[in-house]
């Protein structure tokens, strides 16, 4: 029988209604309580039995807690992330870790220097879908590995132009869609690659830059589109982009390209291999979420409930866990993401640098 952990939620939003079920869900842990990134976000005092703090710090100070999961705004998680660590707690952080390479290699070795276990909320590393691809590379089934593309395209124009972002809408507060979703497939590729990207050339794209609503004009600086190439420290090259106020978008996807063979992934639901011949499905093993499950956390179950199975076993076992995704990795996804940044506004070609890792 699984001895239940401690957890405290930081964030009323996606945090109350996807992590906190989720966790609920697995028998290793326990939601002790949730607390507001803002205070004036919630007059809630309990969730289902949960305590809510309207003020995070608070949380910190009264409750005994083995892991917090840190669901903020990026601009935030610095800030709470030293807290936490500093508090004695293990810490899982959304993505991206940080606003940039110099907080997140702060944070990384402040988890060091406490002996404190880190992580980052790469979940859909634990997709089946994406557990199969890794296993194909790594097993060479595609021969020496080429080019990668890697493409979505969403239907965001009446979600651009017909609502406000928030702070979704400042590059200064963490927002755009490279951070919000270049995040997990530059963790993706450098993962199932097992290797580092070492340049990028990128271009971040604001498409639509206003709104003007009922509460008057929202200017918008972070980007809604994003395109960038690089090459892996073996030589690959790729292509990454993302458009996200289409009419009509076309979901993911994904294409590796090896001496062997082709890969193809669409939507993260149907992979196909040709070894020279035609296309061929790759079936994949089924999880599947619990029938009493609701929206959103539904569609982030898959991953997430797996990923949190791991931090579970890691934590009791203090063993590493294969495909975790660590402080190292967000830190790793961090450098390639300031570079991209980088190299968009000065219209060149940049070296990724990681710094030194501990």
């Amino acid at each position: 029988m699984m001895k239940p952990l401690s957890v405290g939620i930081i964030g009323t939003g996606f945090g109350r209604t996807v992590h906190a079920p989720i966790f609920q869900m697995h028998p290793g842990f326990h939601v002790k309580s949730i607390a507001s990134v803002h205070r004036q976000r919630t007059e809630d005092r309990s969730l289902n039995g949960i305590p809510i703090y309207r003020n995070w710090r608070d949380m910190l100070d009264s409750e005994q807690l083995d892991l917090v999961s840190i669901v903020s705004a990026p601009g935030h998680h610095y800030e709470m992330t030293m807290l936490v660590l500093q508090s004695g707690y293990h810490v899982l952080t959304e993505k991206p870790l940080g606003m940039n390479t110099e907080q997140t290699l702060q944070m990384l070795r402040e988890s060091e220097r406490l002996d404190r276990q880190a992580f980052v909320n790469f979940q859909w590393r634990w997709a089946p879908i994406r557990q199969r691809i890794k296993h194909i590379l790594m097993g060479k089934e595609l021969g020496d590995i080429q080019h990668i593309k890697y493409h979505g395209s969403f239907s965001g124009y009446s979600v651009l132009t017909e609502s406000y972002r928030g702070w979704e809408a400042r590059s200064e507060n963490g927002g755009g869609f490279l951070f919000a979703v270049g995040s997990h497939m530059v963790d993706s590729l450098i993962w199932w690659m097992g290797e580092e990207i070492t340049e990028v050339y990128g271009d971040l794209k604001t498409q639509i830059p206003s709104y003007h609503g009922d509460a008057g004009i929202e200017i918008r600086d972070a980007d809604d589109a994003f395109t960038f190439t690089g090459r892996f420290k073996g030589g690959t090259s790729l292509v990454v982009d993302v458009f996200f106020p289409g009419i009509h978008g076309m979901g993911w996807t994904l294409e590796i390209y090896g001496t062997k063979g082709t890969l193809i992934m669409r939507n993260d639901q149907n992979l196909e291999c040709s070894f020279g011949g035609a296309f061929e499905s790759i079936d994949i093993d089924p999880f599947h979420p619990p029938a009493n499950l609701e929206a959103p956390a539904l569609h982030y179950y898959n991953g997430f409930y797996q990923m949190i199975d791991g931090i579970y076993h890691s934590l009791t076992g203090n063993t590493p866990i294969i495909d975790l995704p660590t402080f190292a990795d967000g830190h790793k996804a961090q450098a390639v993401l300031d570079a991209v940044r980088l190299s968009s506004e000065t219209h060149s070609r940049i070296n990724i640098d990681y710094g030194s890792l501990p």
